[in-house]
């Protein structure tokens, strides 16, 4: 159960975007749609992942790191954080000790 004095996460409609465009760019680099991922989603994981199901956690940018991970895994690929390049000359990230 969640604390009612924690205030609850809500995500920027810019941060949003960026997850969507995410997922769209690498759909499109592997030369596939939604329809076709969740087809895949179902074969290999035995989710009942619908088309309808799909596009709405696109279009609000719902999707679960595990679901993510799971279709990364489709194409051969993992998801991993890597840390951003800092600008030449301009460091603006704290150095690791």
């Amino acid at each position: 159960m969640s604390n009612p004095e924690t205030p609850k996460y809500i995500a920027t409609d810019e941060r949003k975007e960026q997850a969507r465009r995410l997922v769209k760019d690498f759909l499109q680099e592997q030369h596939t749609s939604i329809y076709r991922l969740a087809r895949m989603l179902n074969e290999k994981y035995g989710r009942s992942a619908s088309d309808s199901n799909l596009l709405n956690k696109l279009a609000r940018s719902s999707f679960k790191v595990t679901e993510l991970m799971d279709i990364a895994e489709l194409f051969d690929y993992e998801i991993k954080f890597v840390p951003k390049n800092p600008i030449e000359g301009h460091a603006n990230n704290p150095q690791k000790p």
